[in-house]
């Protein structure tokens, strides 16, 4: 048990820098991870790019959540996975942008306004098995913690 796959996602501006972005999203992501960009305009009429990074096979999937690092993983964890998962199994995440550019990662915290990459961790959850359960031990697992 564990991941079944990773979708990565962060709305750029049009003054942004998009390689750079691309870069840093690619890193996150994993190798094999499927990028595509949608370039069209916000809800106001600035130019915007969607830039999405698709992992499906189940060991990148699990080494993109490695990517976190041990102290955001660990973050996860004591704050709860539980809150995190929706009704259709997915572990939400989101990571601050600047830091994310500058190679960091720092989980972005409630009410944080400033841009972040959106992930979305679908979970492998069979009958009788709980999301939460199994994403806290597929995050204990890569943290060493048994």
């Amino acid at each position: 048990m564990g991941l079944h796959s990773v979708t990565w996602r962060i709305h750029a501006s049009g003054v942004d820098d998009l390689s750079l972005l691309e870069e840093s999203l690619r890193w996150l992501a994993g190798d094999g991870c499927e990028l595509t960009m949608d370039k069209g305009k916000s809800w106001h009429g600035s130019p915007q790019t969607i830039m999405q990074a698709r992992v499906s096979k189940k060991k990148a999937a699990g080494e993109s959540l490695a990517r976190l690092g041990k102290a955001a993983l660990a973050s996860l964890i004591k704050e709860g996975i539980a809150e995190r998962i929706d009704a259709e199994k997915v572990m939400h995440v989101r990571v601050e942008l600047s830091k994310l550019v500058q190679g960091e990662i720092r989980l972005a915290a409630d009410g944080h306004t400033g841009a972040t990459a959106k992930g979305q961790f679908k979970i492998e959850v069979y009958p009788g098995s709980e999301p939460a359960d199994v994403m806290g031990d597929t995050i204990r697992s890569i943290l060493g913690i048994e």
